[in-house]
C-alpha cells in the first residue's frame, strides 16, 4: 500500500491531541487532531455536526473515543448525510495508550475498510475485533 493511497484520519476531541495522534503517526498514519485543525480553545467549543461535516468533506476517516454520535439524532443524521466513515472505541473509559493500541492492532482492517467501503458506516473497535454499528438515522 503506497503512502499516497493511505486514508487520512481526523481524531475527535475525546482522543486528545497527543498520545493517540503521536502513536498513530509513529506507525505511519496520516492524522489530524481537533486542536490542530481548529486551535486548542476553539476545538473545545465546536459542535460535533460541524467537525463531522468538515472532516468528511475533506475526505477524512473519523476516529472517535466513543460511539454516542451514532445514537444522538443530530449527529447520527450528520454522519449519514455526509457519508462518514467512522471507527470508534465503544469503551469510553480507556486511556490514550490503550486506545492507540486498539487502533494499531486493527490497522490493516481499518485501512482496508476505509479504502474499500463508502460511507456511511460506523465500526466499533474493541479487543474482541471490529463490528459495524447501526446509526440511529434514518429513523426506522
Amino acid at each position: 500500500m503506497s503512502p499516497s493511497s493511505d486514508p487520512s484520519f481526523f481524531l475527535d476531541r475525546g482522543l486528545g491531541s497527543r498520545i493517540v495522534a503521536e502513536a498513530l503517526r509513529d506507525a505511519g498514519w496520516r492524522v489530524e487532531t481537533m486542536d490542530e485543525r481548529y486551535g486548542k480553545a476553539e476545538s473545545q467549543r465546536i459542535e460535533d455536526v460541524q467537525w463531522i461535516s468538515e472532516a468528511t468533506a475533506n475526505g477524512d476517516v473519523l476516529l472517535c473515543k466513543d460511539l454516542r454520535i451514532t445514537v444522538n439524532p443530530l449527529e447520527a443524521q450528520c454522519l449519514y448525510m455526509n457519508s462518514a466513515r467512522v471507527f470508534g472505541i465503544p469503551n469510553g473509559n480507556l486511556r490514550g495508550p490503550q486506545m492507540a493500541a486498539l487502533y494499531l492492532r486493527y490497522r490493516q482492517e481499518i485501512f482496508d475498510m476505509s479504502k474499500r467501503a463508502s460511507g456511511p458506516f460506523v465500526v466499533a473497535v474493541s479487543p474482541e475485533g471490529l463490528r459495524r454499528r447501526r446509526l440511529a438515522y434514518p429513523p426506522q
